[in-house]
Parts: C-alpha cells; structure tokens; sequence
C-alpha cells in the first residue's frame, strides 16, 4: 500500500496522525531502496560504456546469442 500526504496538512485528527506515522516510519526502506535503485542505474550505465567499447564482431555474437536465448535456441 503506498501513502501518501497531502501538499499541505493544517488539521490532523487521530486517524491522519498514524497514517503520518506509518509513513514517517518508511523512510530508512525508502532510502534504502532508493540507494539500490542509483546503485542498479551506475550498473547500467557502466554497462552501456562497456558495450560501447566492443568492436562490431564482438557486439554482433553477443547479439546473436542474445537473440538463440530469446528465441528458444533456434538459428
């Protein structure tokens, strides 16, 4: 379940006071997540430099193999 606040809160009655709460309490997760999220695009992006790099016979095994994978293992 995702909660969310509204841009601005002036009254808070018990009920909105644990759902704040509940979110409050999130927020470690959250940066974690986010932290693994940045970590997950740094992978991607040396990824796409180290394909960047391969010479044209390299690149095209690579996705020739790719394509058998996909494709069951049929040439």
């Amino acid at each position: 379940m995702t909660v969310t606040v509204r841009e601005t809160v002036t009254e808070t009655d018990p009920t909105d006071a644990e759902r704040l709460m509940d979110l409050a309490s999130t927020e470690v997760a959250t940066i974690d997540e986010f932290a693994a999220c940045v970590e997950r695009l740094h992978e991607v992006q040396r990824a796409k430099v180290a394909l960047s790099r391969l010479d044209s016979e390299a690149l095209r095994q690579a996705l020739d193999a790719r394509r058998r994978a996909f494709d069951g293992g049929a040439s």
